[in-house]
């Protein structure tokens, strides 16, 4: 047995001497027995378009749906699983967004064409910590969308650049925001969706088409978990805070993991080519 093998195999065991001691609680609102009881998972519902409230994004500019608001039990369970605190958020969030993801793609202009499924870059620490959630979600909606038996890839393609953004003026930063992101390689002419967790101002997404257009790709559309509820949005951002108060009782993070997932295609790692999410 190889030493990931075996780090993988004392992590789960950590984890399960663990529940004994700090049973498994919801992510969202603290009830016992479920990563996420049926009233904090029924907040994330039909996927819904977004875009108008994203700044950077604009009405119709880059079709974009997202399955909830971030703020209360959404939130405290996005915030969970990325922290690295609550790996058993994976499953059910991943099935929500390969749902979605069967729902969204049919009404997208993709025709015939294999259709590219690409991550938002995530930053190389997270890569290297194994909370590559975003990849997650990747993978999932590239399931999803391939259950309709369209062709389909999922390609971990684009990188944030290293940027002194934060010792910029406003204004610089805003010229600045559209080289933010670049893809590792060309693209075929290929319809994509991008996958991110959470929409805020739509600048990251912005840049990631931007980059993916360059590459040769054609962007679609956009799905995230969670978005930011609107300023205006008072109505939505209340019932989505509401619930039971949270009580924070964190499982240690789990080993860190090769960042080439199944289902991945990535190009620092392997020659040029698609991998096809259907078996």
């Amino acid at each position: 047995m190889d030493r990931r093998a075996v780090a993988e195999e004392l992590g789960a065991l950590a984890r399960a001497a663990l529940e004994l001691v700090l049973p498994r609680e919801c992510a969202g609102c603290g009830e016992p027995e479920r990563a996420l009881c049926h009233r904090c998972l029924a907040r994330f519902g039909t996927p819904t378009r977004c875009e108008e409230d994203a700044p950077h994004l604009g009405a119709g500019a880059l079709p974009t749906w997202a399955l909830a608001a971030y703020a209360g039990p959404v939130r405290h369970a996005v915030l969970a699983w990325k922290s690295g605190g609550r790996p058993d958020l994976a499953a059910p969030l991943t099935a929500l967004v390969a749902a979605a993801a069967a729902q969204v793609v049919p009404a997208l202009p993709v025709g015939s064409d294999p259709l590219l499924v690409v991550p938002a870059p995530s930053a190389a620490a997270r890569r290297r910590a194994g909370r590559f959630v975003v990849g997650e979600l990747a993978d999932a909606a590239g399931r999803g969308a391939a259950a309709g038996r369209r062709p389909v890839a999922v390609v971990d393609v684009l990188r944030r650049r290293a940027s002194a953004g934060h010792l910029l003026g406003a204004a610089a930063r805003r010229r600045d925001r559209a080289g933010a992101v670049r893809c590792l390689a060309a693209l075929p002419s290929a319809p994509c969706l991008l996958v991110d967790d959470v929409v805020t101002t739509g600048a990251t997404l912005a840049a990631c088409a931007t980059a993916l257009g360059a590459a040769g790709g054609r962007v679609v559309g956009a799905l995230v978990l969670a978005r930011t509820p609107a300023p205006t949005d008072g109505a939505a951002t209340s019932a989505a805070a509401g619930g039971p108060a949270r009580t924070d009782r964190r499982a240690p993070r789990g080993p860190a993991t090769n960042d080439l997932r199944v289902g991945t295609f990535n190009p620092v790692r392997t020659p040029p080519g698609w991998s096809s999410v259907v078996p």
